[in-house]
């Protein structure tokens, strides 16, 4: 009669059984990060909209006739942060406006954090694009389960800030978060460096495993 070998205490669940997991194929990963993309920008479309009404008339009409104004500029200063630091600041806006332009960059930066850490806390590691092609986020130690709240939270920053960064002028350090999977063979940008997992298509691994 064969006898199963038995699992002592000092033993890893880990080491004894470890799981392969096998990188998502790059062109998804791709195809799905464009289509966050995109929603990111609609929602800061959304927020640049809507957020405007919670001051009062006054203020929305100030903060529009800068808009109007700003177009207004040659491209190259639309472009340039520092011309544009020097166009708020000649524009003499009232304490207000200058209260709702600093909530709305803020608000800015903080909305692709939240973005991708609510796909990657509550929905098992999956923002919207990477859920429509079956893929996931996971620990990079074998588990096929997301990271820590704490681990989570920081992918998010680094890649809610990657993306707000490739709209500006100067989006060679976003760049580099996403060509930086190039350069391993697991295909993991820093923004999954920093949260110890690896994206994976959800099928294949199954498979695998089996």
């Amino acid at each position: 009669m064969n006898e199963s070998p038995t699992r002592t205490l000092d033993e890893d669940p880990q080491s004894i059984a470890p799981i392969h997991l096998e990188p998502a194929p790059l062109i998804k990963r791709m195809i799905a990060f464009a289509m966050d993309f995109i929603l990111i920008i609609l929602l800061l479309q959304l927020l640049a909209h809507f957020m405007p009404r919670l001051w009062d008339i006054h203020t929305q009409e100030e903060f529009q006739k800068l808009l109007q104004q700003a177009t207004l500029l040659p491209q190259e200063e639309q472009m340039d942060s520092e011309e544009m630091a020097r166009f708020i600041q000649q524009s003499e806006l009232s304490p207000e406006t200058y209260e709702m332009l600093m909530a709305m960059v803020v608000w800015a930066c903080f909305l692709p954090i939240l973005y991708f850490f609510i796909g990657e806390r509550f929905f098992r590691g999956r923002s919207l694009g990477k859920a429509t092609f079956g893929l996931c986020s996971v620990r990079l130690d074998g588990q096929e389960l997301p990271p820590s709240p704490f681990r989570q939270f920081f992918r998010a920053v680094c890649k809610g800030l990657s993306c707000l960064i490739l709209i500006t002028p100067f989006l060679l350090p976003g760049l580099m978060n996403f060509l930086f999977c190039f350069l391993n063979r697991k295909r993991r940008c820093l923004h999954d460096i920093i949260g110890a997992s690896i994206t994976i298509q959800e099928n294949r691994n199954k498979e695998g495993s089996e």
